[in-house]
């Protein structure tokens, strides 16, 4: 087509006017009152038992939980403004100490003295954190879905990252308060995973076109 005029006037008309995307913060917020549910919902599929917070050290279980839950939240608002061209995201040396208080909490939730033989428990956890991830991972993918990104693979990692933070959240009330040494291996296996689905999932449909 060669009448610029005539091309500019066509696309004119079929225009529609873009819904301004809400505030972070909110998007967040909203995510979280779908996401949090469902994943609760998720875990009725699983075996499960509720956690005896009498027992000693539930104290510092109650941390660990608190610092999953706060990572989380913070991946999620990341990979929200992530996946906004010219927005900047929380430093990932802020997510990095958090992430580093909360391994290390875990660390020292292991006994000095385990079992040798353990049972399937460390099973049931890695697909408890897959089960109740699921959801909340496909809720994520669509929320991100509406802006596209720039660098898919980066935000669908902070979001895996977030996703998986906050199903070791709701894990925290399904556990013993303290860990077995596989117990740990299981969580950090399922926190890979989940990334990696994210991203794996994910990338087809965030990616910018």
């Amino acid at each position: 087509m060669t009448d610029h005029d005539l091309l500019i006037e066509k696309l004119g008309r079929e225009m529609q006017p873009v819904k301004p995307l809400r505030s972070t913060g909110w998007r967040v917020f909203v995510w979280l009152l779908l996401a949090l549910p469902c994943g609760i919902a998720a875990s009725f599929l699983v075996q499960r038992s509720f956690t005896d917070w009498t027992q000693p050290g539930a104290l510092q279980a109650m941390l660990q939980l608190a610092l999953a839950f706060v990572l989380g939240t913070l991946a999620i608002r990341s990979a929200f403004t992530m996946s906004i061209a010219g927005r900047r995201s929380i430093s990932w040396k802020a997510l990095l100490t958090i992430g580093l208080l909360w391994l290390g909490m875990s660390i020292s939730q292991i006994p000095g003295e385990v079992p040798l033989v353990h049972d399937n428990d460390s099973t049931r956890c890695f697909t408890f954190l897959l089960v109740v991830s699921t959801p909340m991972m496909l809720l994520m993918i669509a929320s991100l879905r509406r802006t596209r990104a720039l660098h898919p693979v980066r935000s669908l990692a902070m979001a895996g990252l977030g996703v998986s933070c906050m199903a070791v959240t709701l894990l925290a009330f399904c556990h013993p308060v303290h860990l077995h040494p596989m117990d740990f291996v299981m969580h950090l296996a399922a926190i890979v995973t989940i990334v990696a689905m994210t991203v794996l999932v994910g990338k087809r449909w965030v990616t910018l076109k």
